[in-house]
């Protein structure tokens, strides 16, 4: 393609209906400036052929096919052409020696190259693997730009059908007249895996293109939106809540985690370990399914040290009517180890020719140059007798096939050594993701062994405050048991409460509902003391960052229905004083307009107010 079809591509309205193929310097570096100017209308997948192959690893054909206009796809071979587009690329996004990249709309891989991700290849056994990644890479660039709008085109239908098997990236799905559709991936959820959308089984419907045969389900998606997200996860989860989350970022002093795709919660080093030298970035990993409490809804707060091992997380939500959870909780097994691959005899990817940009001398011959300008043995020029040819070209031919055959030795030891090397490098790989998955898992056992450090630090000094405090006088001190209990409540409030915060932590106002002393005397298997210390927290406002108390507001009925309102407004709410029984005991108050009111002590199973 020449200057005047480079022109035709930038100002055309879609890319070129066929792969594109750059032949000349002059076409590699009119690539890389097009590259790198903002305003390109769709993502580019630059395929490369390795040195010495006239065909590459990946099939650019069959890229072509699947992304059809959503991408343009180009094909460059390694030699002084790639050279030319890597002079002009930034460093670390260029691509040659078969490998390939898509280079997204957006110019954010231009400083971070990891954005435009360097897809290898080694050998024609690769194929299927990079024409894959390639394809995935293309699509998710395009929808990403904003591209892949839902199909209003003449044709596209309204179809229903169910999922009959996901493979790898894409889904099987049976329409109800029996015709064959697939579900792609990269055009559901930009990272989010299709099993993590779709289970076998599962009914479906969304718009059908008969041409390309893809069923687009995006229209039928949840939480699309920040708004939408916020109100599955309060319609998920209570607050006290054990969920799942999603590392989507890390540093060393907080670590980012996603609830559903697109909201995501920061949570700070506090809230993750007291010891103040652990760096969050070596206890997370990017892409790491962990286990939080969920402390408030609005705006969303969570907390990774206090989760019990004992405790199973709640279901995340599903992104699509009748899917799987989009998390599963993480597996506590090892997991298996793949062997490495077997070694490929093709050559590894390699830098592209350098040129000297100097006056240098023309090259000399080499002994293999020399021996191709000899005529073939059926030629006559060697037909000659032996006696015909003179001794010095004799000679001369026998120093040449000499020298031919030590370059072939020489090429047959290089060959042998590259094969080794590549051997080498699977082998490198395999242990790297054997590492990895040690730090992962080491990094869990860390979070857990911290979180069993803490809770006995809790435990310590809790029975260490019970044993400083004097010892409780058995018989009241007041005759009306209301007088004793406030009593009670003020001690408490006074011995928990520093000096230095009590103006900051008042006592709120409180009424006792009739009763609720009664409940308290007839509830068996809970100390008084606890049911005070509770009050307390409430009072205080500190239940409300204690997750162990589980506090939410109690409904009418099964989850889903309305909350508990009295006629004046007030509200009532549950907070646990133990957990993890059905004979678990729980406080029950009503917030009002001047404070609160204590209702009852009573069991788990019992909702009345």
């Amino acid at each position: 393609m020449g200057q005047s079809g480079i022109t035709e591509v930038a100002s055309a309205a879609a890319p070129p209906p066929q792969v594109r193929r750059i032949a000349s310097e002059a076409e590699a570096s009119e690539l890389a400036h097009r590259l790198l100017t903002p305003g390109r209308r769709w993502p580019v997948a630059v395929l490369t052929l390795p040195t010495g192959y006239d065909e590459p690893f990946g099939d650019p054909d069959e890229i072509k096919e699947a992304v059809g206009e959503l991408a343009e796809v180009v094909l460059m071979p390694t030699s002084d052409v790639s050279w030319a587009f890597s002079r002009v690329m930034p460093p670390g996004t260029q691509v040659y020696g078969g490998a390939g990249r898509v280079y997204p709309v957006d110019h954010g891989w231009v400083l971070n190259p990891a954005r435009s991700r360097l897809r290898f290849a080694y050998s024609p056994q690769d194929r299927r693997r990079i024409t894959d990644e390639l394809i995935s890479d293309a699509l998710q660039a395009a929808l990403a730009a904003g591209l892949v709008e839902p199909p209003t085109r003449p044709g596209v239908q309204h179809r229903s059908g169910r999922v009959q098997g996901i493979i790898g990236s894409r889904a099987l799905v049976t329409l109800d007249d029996m015709a064959v559709a697939t579900v792609w991936e990269e055009l559901t959820i930009p990272g989010v895996a299709l099993d993590q959308v779709l289970v076998k089984g599962q009914p479906v419907e969304g718009s059908y293109d008969p041409v390309s045969r893809r069923l687009d389900l995006r229209a039928a998606l949840r939480f699309t939106d920040v708004a939408s997200a916020l109100a599955g996860v309060n319609e998920a989860y209570q607050i006290g809540d054990v969920v799942l989350a999603e590392v989507a970022a890390v540093a060393d002093d907080a670590v980012t985690v996603r609830l559903l795709p697109g909201l995501s919660v920061k949570v700070g080093r506090g809230a993750v370990t007291t010891n103040p030298d652990d760096r969050l970035s070596g206890l997370f990993s990017i892409g790491e399914i962990v286990v939080c409490r969920l402390l408030a809804h609005e705006p969303l707060s969570l907390r990774f040290d206090d989760v019990d091992d004992e405790v199973a997380p709640k279901p995340a939500p599903s992104l699509l009517a009748g899917g799987p959870p989009w998390l599963r909780p993480p597996d506590p097994r090892p997991p298996a180890v793949a062997a490495p691959p077997p070694p490929a005899p093709a050559p590894p990817l390699a830098a592209p020719p350098r040129r000297v940009v100097q006056n240098v001398a023309p090259r000399q011959p080499t002994p293999l140059d020399l021996a191709r300008r000899l005529p073939p043995p059926q030629q006559p020029a060697m037909a000659r007798p032996a006696e015909a040819v003179p001794a010095g070209e004799q000679a001369h031919v026998v120093q040449l096939g000499n020298e031919l055959a030590a370059e072939r030795a020489t090429r047959k030891a290089l060959a042998g050594e590259l094969t080794g090397l590549r051997a080498r490098a699977a082998e490198l790989e395999a242990e790297l993701a054997r590492a990895t998955r040690s730090i992962e898992q080491l990094q869990t056992r860390y979070r857990g062994a911290d979180l069993a450090r803490q809770r006995l630090v809790k435990q310590l000094r809790s029975t260490q405050g019970r044993a400083d405090r004097p010892a409780t006088v058995e018989a009241p001190l007041f005759l009306d048991p209301e007088e004793q209990f406030r009593y009670e409540v003020t001690c408490e409030w006074a011995q928990r409460v520093p000096a230095a915060e009590k103006a900051a932590k008042p006592l709120a106002t409180y009424v006792l509902a009739p009763g609720f002393l009664d409940s308290i005397e007839q509830l068996e298997g809970i100390s008084r003391a606890k049911i005070i210390a509770v009050v307390v927290e409430v009072l205080t406002g500190q239940v409300q960052h204690i997750a162990g108390r589980d506090l939410h507001q109690l409904r009418t009925g099964r989850a889903g229905s309305p909350y508990v309102r009295r006629a004046d407004g007030a509200t009532c709410w549950r907070v646990a004083l133990q957990r993890d029984s059905a004979a678990a005991r729980r406080l029950h108050y009503w917030r009002t307009q001047d404070g609160y009111e204590f209702s009852r002590v009573v069991l788990h199973d019992d909702y009345h107010p």
